[in-house]
């Protein structure tokens, strides 16, 4: 490993968590970061933590010391990456979307898919291209059967690299919780059915039920990758497109709680990274939310009952007010008052009861509230402002401000906004939007945050179009656009100091890399208006001295003083108009 990538791992895992932006220079911050634009996977598996097992999280990993918020706990290379069993054919070494017309083979064992025979991916390793040569597997069988190829790719390390599939195979796969049930079926049909009609089960596979174990162990370890982007960073959400999953033995050991302590970042290699979010302390459980923080306590214990097989007892779901979010909250429409909350949070199907009246709902009518909000939010048109307006208006009636089908929607309109022409009207109602969904995602990822960091962003960029608009437009003075710029310089560097923690080949990476410079350059407006400031304060002090004068008629000293210019400006309208010319960002 060469001395920058350990300046590197070291300053993306140590020094940042003692790291003050106000006096240091984000170029260097830069350089930093992206004179070296890989990243090694680094096994910190003896110093920062150890496997334990009890009857709650079965294995688990454990702190092995006192883990700063920041610091590196883990970064791992994938198994294996593969589609989701209904999702699209991807490239074996790349794993970019193929499309089976236009597609390559292997030249060499002639059933990989690839997505061009230059492709210069590294997950179709010699071993495994050795193993389907000798397979002799057509693969345009593979192809047409897209949903064989993760489980089968697996199957084949026992052959090739059996420490690996010893490590596959510790990892739990709930069979007897999964037998019968419509996904095992479903498995049956799509994958062991194909994989014996090809006669790539032997006897042994068939009678160990191993195609339903490795799917299992699918289905509950893998997480959730975005496919590879373009370099060109990606302010919102990866949208709709497919998301991959990814196999990592180790980060796969830990548990799980709604709110986790830990921050998770996959880059465009599919290395994951794992760092503390938050102080864990010694012998203290490593965790991860298995799912979306997002969801409501109802949404979330279902998903996890169906896809993971436990039922979640964490604090936030033991909470009817899920850490005072209020996410899964709805109005009292019988006195307009109160709160209406689950009643008792360990029963999925619990009436619902209101906080000041104490009427209660059936939980059936509460489902079908959510349901109708979803309805409304698919159907409607997310490309006009007006229909989402309205839409919010509408939700807003039923849903308490910040259940999540309200947070759903504003992160929509956010998005909508920043396309949208920068007036006075948009970008104060973009603010809004930004500084209410910034209070809930604090108390939802407490310590470093992806998603707070993301709306800080869009936030600060919205006060500063804002402050120069209003000055521009003289709705304030010169103090007041120095004000507002440096409280949108507090909220660009509170979303870098978490930014900062993202891998720089992610597209949040590519974002702290534009925020840095963008930090640079308001610094530098903010340093000349505060110039400016100093230079108005002058001239006043020295004209208030002049005025304090007694009796001293030939003072010529008010001729020195620049009280208008050529065009017959005051001082103030001069500057601005200069700082019209050259708007500051």
């Amino acid at each position: 490993m060469s001395i920058v990538l350990h300046v590197i791992i070291i300053f993306n895992s140590v020094c940042v968590t003692h790291f003050n932006l106000t006096n240091f220079d984000s170029r260097v911050i830069i350089n930093l970061l992206y004179m070296q634009n890989t990243f090694v996977p680094v096994d910190m598996s003896e110093e920062n933590y150890y496997i334990s097992k009890n009857d709650k999280f079965g294995r688990f990993m454990v702190a092995k010391k006192n883990i700063k918020a920041g610091e590196l706990i883990l970064s791992e290379l994938p198994i294996m990456v593969g589609s989701p069993i209904d999702g699209p054919l991807i490239c074996f070494n790349c794993c970019n979307y193929v499309k089976f017309i236009g597609s390559a083979f292997c030249k060499d064992c002639h059933s990989a898919i690839l997505c061009s025979s230059k492709c210069t991916g590294i997950f179709h390793t010699k071993e495994e291209c050795e193993s389907f040569k000798k397979a002799s597997i057509n693969g345009t069988a593979l192809a047409e059967n897209n949903q064989v190829i993760f489980p089968l790719r697996c199957l084949f390390l026992k052959k090739y690299k059996p420490e690996v599939w010893k490590h596959i195979m510790e990892l739990e796969a709930h069979l007897e919780n999964r037998r019968d049930n419509p996904i095992w079926r479903r498995h049956k049909i799509a994958v062991e059915q194909n994989l014996r009609h090809m006669n790539l089960l032997s006897e042994e596979d068939i009678a160990s039920e191993m195609v339903q174990k490795i799917c299992g162990i699918l289905d509950v370890n893998t997480f959730e990758l975005r496919p590879r982007q373009n370099k060109e960073p990606a302010m919102l959400s990866p949208g709709t497109h497919h998301c991959l999953r990814g196999l990592y033995s180790k980060a796969a050991l830990m548990a799980h709680d709604c709110t986790g302590n830990t921050l998770l970042s996959v880059d465009d290699d599919f290395v994951l990274t794992i760092k503390a979010s938050i102080d864990i302390q010694k012998d203290g459980p490593i965790l991860f939310s298995y799912a979306n923080v997002l969801n409501g306590t109802v949404d979330r214990k279902q998903h996890l009952l169906e896809g993971k097989y436990f039922e979640c007892t964490c604090e936030r779901c033991s909470d009817p007010t899920e850490s005072n979010t209020e996410i899964s909250s709805l109005k009292c429409h019988n006195c307009n008052r109160g709160t209406v909350r689950m009643k008792d949070t360990a029963i999925v199907n619990s009436d619902w009861i209101c906080s000041d009246c104490q009427k209660t709902f059936r939980y059936f009518l509460m489902n079908l509230a959510v349901e109708e909000g979803r309805r409304k939010i698919q159907e409607i048109d997310r490309s006009d402002m007006e229909a989402m307006e309205n839409l919010l208006s509408k939700l807003l009636q039923t849903f308490h401000e910040n259940h999540f089908l309200i947070l759903e929607t504003k992160q929509s309109m956010i998005g909508l906004y920043t396309y949208m022409p920068p007036t006075r009207n948009n970008l104060q109602k973009k603010i809004r939007l930004c500084q209410s969904l910034i209070e809930v995602f604090s108390k939802l990822e407490p310590g470093i945050s992806r998603m707070k960091a993301m709306a800080l962003y869009q936030l600060q960029s919205s006060l500063i179009d804002l402050a120069n608009k209003e000055y521009n437009d003289g709705l304030i003075n010169l103090e007041e656009l120095f004000s507002n710029l440096m409280n949108a310089e507090m909220k660009l560097k509170e979303s870098i100091t978490y930014l900062l923690y993202e891998p720089p080949r992610t597209p949040e990476g590519r974002i702290t890399k534009i925020a840095l410079s963008e930090l640079n350059m308001l610094r530098a407006s903010i340093a000349n208006i505060k110039n400016d400031l100093l230079f108005v304060n002058l001239i006043s002090n020295k004209k208030t001295t002049i005025k304090n004068i007694k009796g001293d008629k030939s003072c010529n000293i008010d001729k020195t003083l620049p009280t208008k210019s050529s065009t017959g400006d005051s001082d103030m309208e001069s500057i601005r108009r200069k700082r019209n010319k050259n708007k500051h960002k």
